[in-house]
């Protein structure tokens, strides 16, 4: 027999044996042309990134004309002080589109300083000459104080101030007692200080002018304190992401000799850690609701602090019984299932035989996990640089406070260099941000810089959202990819396990010809699948984005629209996903193209539903128990050791603002580590499940094939040679 007519479809294809021995060609090569010049095109928009943006923005305030402060111009003047905090208040209430991500922008002068002033001062005093505040083309020798102020070359009034993110910020906030803000004047009595506009300065306006920006820097307070916390523990998370690597390795070593054991110590081991962790709750509950006199629901609010949470009895208590619920849901499964268990574990026996054969499969998962990293790694830069890519961009603000004109519409592009004050409004052509917007006159401000992407910054001066959009695709193609390959290579070592007896035991050699056939003949059915699953991600990514723009402008009806889009796009992406990973197998297997395996592994799935839900989806469920084993055992370790709780550890435990940030990110990645490791079981369930389905085809249609199966899988589709 030479060829073989799948039941049903009519479609003709080799013997399995016979296609994973033949001489292959390449499959979807327009594909690959194509995914190869997506990434020529990445590596183009990464240059113009690299070329273009600069991460120091990010880092350093700028001032009113654009400079970064601690870097450019000015390296020695790290901070920005603010003429005059009063103008700052409702000065930009703007709707949110115009924003356009710029929280904060204040229509006074900004200048970079070498440090915040120390002492108050007002320009009609004496020691305003020493504590003055100027533009940088104002020099000592210039005292003319008044006619500096009246131009706007100098603040009116300078407040002791402390630096906070590269900003002044006045200390008169917590330092004063009365409502008026007063200054020593020349005979030593305290005198108002008035702002720009002649009104006499009070505490109210001044916290009110501050308050913005206040508000925003708090949040970064936030962040500062993670990244603080993140430098302090960054080696514990190692040494736990370490040790559960070698965990989740000894693990599935353990299982290519003791398959059933090792399975049945998670399931027990995953019902045993979720009781502990359930009794922990409680027990936490019990100790706070006796230190808070029995209340159960003390005052609440929201605050950033984590540990305010971790101090609420109601917190614990309502963590305790969602615990608890799902401690009875896993039970009542795993007796409900217990004979299915059995059927599972035969095939995980037989799936620990298949990585045996090739043992050099275990170590594969280090590949494509690094190849992940660096993927994001690399995207991660790009999109900072990306962000930071733009020319300085002035808008029109005025003060609220005065009365407004009609010849000045807010928040239109202007030129520095050409604004006119001169009509009679209160209106300042002020910096906003860097970046690229359609009416800016590139000709005017690139001045020799990016001639050799001038058309291409005019591309994306009209069309500045496709380059993120773009940028986003390429992470979601390149991800995909990885984890297409990674699943092409292993189903072909496993394939041959189940069609190719003879070539047993030969070490390396199934992984090392896996590879090779990927490389040289499938890249392009890989590429074909990616695109399908990042294309998908990129309309429910699209979709996210206007439903969080328009959600205040939408009513019950669209956002459950909305909702019912995202559940689709959801289901649908991880359907695709599980039919390029049957492809990706009767690619393995046959060597065809996307199409052809995607229709074939369709077929497979719908004509066999029940012994996929009963044997795949539940040795799949088995392999997520162990994963889940490895990540709650390093996980619990962890809230242990950060709680001080371990004795022995408790001289090497850090101090950390908010403990949560290290465990969270050692749970996260253990489990992604979990998952690389676990991988190869999962591939060789699915693979050796797929390749059962066929070979009992086989040989119900034709009397004279040989079933290929092992006896094991024989007493677990129930079948015997005829």
């Amino acid at each position: 027999m030479n060829k073989y007519i799948a039941p049903d479809s009519g479609v003709r294809y080799e013997p399995p044996k016979q296609g994973l021995e033949r001489r292959r060609s390449c499959t979807d090569i327009p594909c690959c042309f194509i995914f190869l010049i997506f990434i020529l095109l990445f590596v183009v928009l990464s240059i113009f990134a690299f070329q273009e943006g600069d991460p120091k923005q990010l880092l350093h305030p700028t001032d009113s004309q654009g400079n970064l402060c601690g870097s450019g111009k000015f390296p020695d003047r790290p901070y920005v002080y603010f003429f005059d905090w009063t103008k700052c208040i409702k000065s930009f209430n703007f709707a949110s589109n115009m924003l356009k991500g710029r929280p904060f922008v204040c229509p006074t002068t900004q200048v970079c300083v070498q440090q915040c002033p120390s002492q108050s001062a007002y320009y009609q005093f004496n020691n305003y000459q020493t504590y003055r505040v100027c533009t940088y083309d104002v020099t000592m020798n210039n005292t003319n104080n008044v006619q500096l102020v009246r131009d706007g070359k100098c603040a009116p009034y300078v407040l002791a101030s402390k630096p906070l993110f590269g900003r002044c910020i006045p200390e008169t906030l917590e330092n004063v007692v009365n409502d008026f803000i007063q200054v020593p004047n020349n005979n030593n009595v305290s005198q108002n200080l008035t702002d720009s506009n002649g009104e006499v300065l009070t505490r109210t306006k001044l916290e009110q002018g501050v308050k913005y920006l206040v508000d925003l820097l708090n949040l970064k307070q936030v962040g500062a304190f993670l990244v603080e916390d993140l430098t302090t523990s960054w080696k514990y998370i190692l040494i736990a992401l370490a040790f559960a690597a070698i965990i989740s390795f000894v693990w599935i070593v353990v299982m290519r000799w003791l398959a059933k054991p090792v399975v049945w110590l998670g399931i027990l081991l995953f019902i045993f850690m979720l009781a502990i962790v359930t009794g922990l709750a409680f027990y936490e509950f019990d100790q706070l609701r006796k230190k808070n006199d029995n209340q159960i629901i003390t005052e609440f609010k929201f605050v950033a602090d984590a540990n305010y949470y971790r101090s609420l009895p109601i917190t614990w208590l309502v963590l305790g019984i969602i615990l608890s619920i799902l401690l009875i849901i896993s039970i009542l499964v795993f007796l409900a299932l217990l004979k299915r268990l059995r059927i599972a574990l035969a095939i995980l026996k037989e799936a620990s035989k298949a990585v045996g054969y090739n043992f050099f499969s275990l170590f594969w998962p280090f590949i494509p996990f690094l190849l992940q990293i660096g993927i994001f790694v690399y995207w991660a830069v790009v999109a900072i640089y990306l962000s930071t890519a733009g020319k300085p961009i002035y808008r029109i603000v005025y003060n609220e406070t005065l009365a407004n004109t009609t010849n000045v519409q807010l928040g239109e592009i202007c030129d520095p260099k050409k604004w006119n004050n001169t009509n009679g409004s209160n209106g300042q052509c002020v910096f906003w941000e860097y970046g690229y917007d359609p009416q800016v006159d590139l000709d005017n401000i690139l001045n020799g810089t990016g001639t050799h992407f001038k058309s291409f910054i005019i591309f994306v001066n009209e069309h500045q959202w496709l380059p993120q959009v773009f940028s986003v695709f390429m992470l979601f193609w390149l991800t995909a990819f990885v984890i297409g390959f990674s699943q092409l290579v292993l189903a072909g070592i496993y394939a041959r396990y189940y069609w190719d007896r003879e070539r047993f035991g030969v070490p390396c050699s199934s992984l090392l010809a896996s590879l090779f056939r990927a490389l040289i003949f499938h890249l392009g059915t890989i590429a074909f699948g990616a695109l399908v699953i990042a294309i998908v991600k990129l309309i429910r990514g699209i979709l996210e984005y206007i439903e969080e723009k328009i959600k205040d402008k939408t009513g019950t009806i669209a956002r459950c629209l909305f909702c019912c889009c995202r559940c689709c796009l959801f289901c649908l992406e991880k359907f695709l996903k599980f039919l390029n990973r049957n492809a990706y197998i009767i690619t393995a297997i046959y060597g065809t193209g996307f199409f052809t395996s995607a229709r074939r592994a369709f077929h497979l799935i719908v004509s066999n539903p029940l012994r996929l839900l009963v044997i795949d989806k539940v040795c799949d469920f088995l392999i997520f128990l162990g994963k889940l084993c490895v990540t709650a055992g390093i996980g619990i370790l962890a809230f242990f050791f950060f709680t001080h709780r371990i004795a022995q550890a408790e001289k090497y435990v850090p101090e950390l603002h908010y403990y949560f940030v290290p465990l969270l990110l050692i749970i996260i990645g253990t489990y992604i580590i979990a998952t690389c490791f676990f991988s190869v079981y999962s591939m060789a369930v699915d693979t050796l499940f797929i390749c059962a389905i066929q070979d009992i085809q086989l040989h119900e249609s034709n009397k004279d094939h040989q079933l290929m199966m092992p006896k094991g899988l024989k007493k677990v589709f129930r079948v015997q040679d005829k």
